[in-house]
């Protein structure tokens, strides 16, 4: 299929396209990779009159180690955080592997994929797990959203009229933390059935702090706060593990689809809770 008319634009810096998507309104969408929004204009899902291409604007393509975080620009590729060592975010170096395919990669945006708020994305996990700050940029400024006021809904999120996600923050984690990323597809490259994001701060064989995130169940990823308090302050034994898991399947509602029953993702939820913990015990 091809996609139904548009006006192709492509500035060369952030004031030119915020200018380009102010006077067009709701009529304009950002693009980036298009790894996302060239399938939606092919099927007929969006149907924007001026595609405003980011892809040129070099301020966008930063990628900064900072003292306490990484600053990541909304179009460095996938395929370039996957490359590159990520010191202290490995939870985001673990992700990257299970984006689509290598291809897809190396087009897909890290900012496009955040912003396109896919239930069953990857990068929105990791960002929610690690309680990442996306920073918009208008016409008026810029303004910080944290993580878990971002993502609105199922291809929601809280940018405003006008505004781009311009780059994500990423803390650096203590080194004490231990992370793990597990997701279930029916085939390498696919859309996740159910997925879990874990960063388990260890001090003394015990967890101090146990961030874990579920996505792919349900119209947001969602903190399992539930299975974080279940774990704090305990070893990660037999028991503790069951325990979490337990509370875990409990406190998730996942959708039904073609693709599982909430009883299938309840039990994906559980076991992937389960591999990943295993795999961050001491």
């Amino acid at each position: 299929m091809k996609p139904p008319p548009f006006v192709y634009c492509r500035p060369g810096d952030l004031a030119e396209a915020l200018a380009v998507l102010a006077e067009h309104g709701d009529e304009a969408r950002p693009l980036a990779g298009g790894q996302s929004l060239v399938p939606m204009l092919n099927h007929r899902l969006a149907r924007p009159g001026v595609l405003v291409d980011i892809g040129a604007i070099e301020e966008l393509q930063r990628m900064e180690r900072r003292p306490s975080d990484w600053l990541i620009g909304a179009t460095v590729t996938q395929r370039r955080v996957e490359r590159h060592r990520v010191e202290g975010c490995e939870l985001l170096r673990l992700a990257m592997p299970y984006i689509g395919h290598r291809q897809i990669r190396a087009r897909g945006t890290i900012g496009g994929s955040i912003a396109h708020a896919d239930p069953a994305a990857e990068l929105p996990a990791v960002a929610l797990t690690v309680d990442a700050t996306m920073v918009a940029a208008g016409r008026d400024g810029e303004r910080a959203i944290d993580a878990s006021s971002f993502f609105a809904g199922p291809y929601m999120n809280s940018l405003e009229d006008g505004e781009v996600l311009s780059h994500v923050i990423f803390p650096v984690l203590p080194s004490t933390t231990r992370c793990s990323f597990k997701e279930f597809a029916r085939r390498k490259g696919d859309f996740a059935v159910a997925g879990i994001a874990a960063a388990v701060d260890i001090t003394d064989r015990a967890v101090s702090t146990a961030r874990l995130t579920a996505f792919a169940i349900g119209s947001n990823p969602v903190r399992l706060t539930g299975a974080e308090e279940a774990l704090a302050g305990r070893s990660l034994d037999a028991a503790a593990l069951t325990d979490a898991s337990e509370a875990a399947a409990a406190e998730v509602e996942p959708w039904d689809d073609i693709h599982g029953s909430p009883q299938y993702r309840r039990q994906l939820v559980a076991a992937l809770l389960q591999r990943a913990l295993q795999e961050v015990a001491p």
